[in-house]
């Protein structure tokens, strides 16, 4: 019983690190940014981004 829990469970694993975790990223990032900019306003985002950028 515990092969079978396995073979059922690997392939959920792989299939949400390698194709649907950077999917989830790359749309979920940008669109908590773009809401943030809509709420802060665009002055206040782009400072804000700045001194964080300034870090690296």
């Amino acid at each position: 019983m515990n092969f079978l829990g396995y073979v059922l469970f690997l392939p959920f694993i792989v299939f949400y690190s390698y194709i649907l975790g950077p999917v989830l990223k790359a749309v979920l990032i940008p669109g908590g940014l773009a809401i943030l900019l809509l709420i802060m306003g665009p002055k206040a985002f782009i400072y804000h981004i700045k001194l964080a950028l300034d870090d690296y």
